[in-house]
């Protein structure tokens, strides 16, 4: 009978065994899927490219003869975990000193445009480091032509021009 006892006595610690190494794998398949996450949320999704619009900018530039009205939507990009640092309301202050201090004749030259990306990107790099890697000018209406690329003259019409006609009443 002492075999009997001794034959169940070792079954039993056998299966203690067997349960406890079951639990003990489910325990670190579950800590490895959690380091895995954790590993992605730390490295991999923080290095995602971020943007983040600027509420629309309207700056009055002068021209020597007369002020013009400039308006634009800026969006800046950047690595998430860079741009969530940065107090936006200071970035959006200061792009707003920026574009008031363009010179009317660089905007309406042939590269426009870029001028105005180059020079608040600069500026927003110098004051804010490298945390913003590219400006986009998303939309610009103004009454100031600014050419986007090309040569010769410059044949955009202001938005006063293009908006002569419009009304917003149903009745004509």
């Amino acid at each position: 009978m002492d075999k009997g006892k001794n034959i169940k006595y070792n079954k039993n610690k056998k299966r203690e065994k067997l349960n406890s190494t079951i639990t003990i794998s489910i325990l670190v398949c579950i800590a490895l899927i959690a380091l895995v996450g954790i590993f992605y949320k730390i490295i991999i999704d923080n290095s995602k490219p971020a943007y983040v619009s600027l509420n629309p900018i309207n700056v009055t530039i002068s021209s020597g003869e007369k002020d013009h009205t400039l308006s634009l939507k800026v969006t800046l990009s950047g690595k998430s975990k860079n741009l969530n640092k940065l107090n936006m309301e200071n970035i959006q202050l200061f792009v707003n000193e920026t574009v008031k201090k363009l010179d009317y004749d660089s905007i309406t030259s042939e590269d426009g445009t870029e001028y105005i990306k180059n020079v608040i990107l600069t500026s927003l790099r110098q004051e804010f480091g490298d945390s913003i890697e590219d400006v986009n000018l998303e939309s610009l209406l103004t009454d100031v032509s600014v050419p986007n690329e090309g040569k010769g003259e410059n044949k955009t019409p202001s938005v006063d021009e293009l908006l002569k006609d419009f009304s917003w009443s149903k009745n004509k």
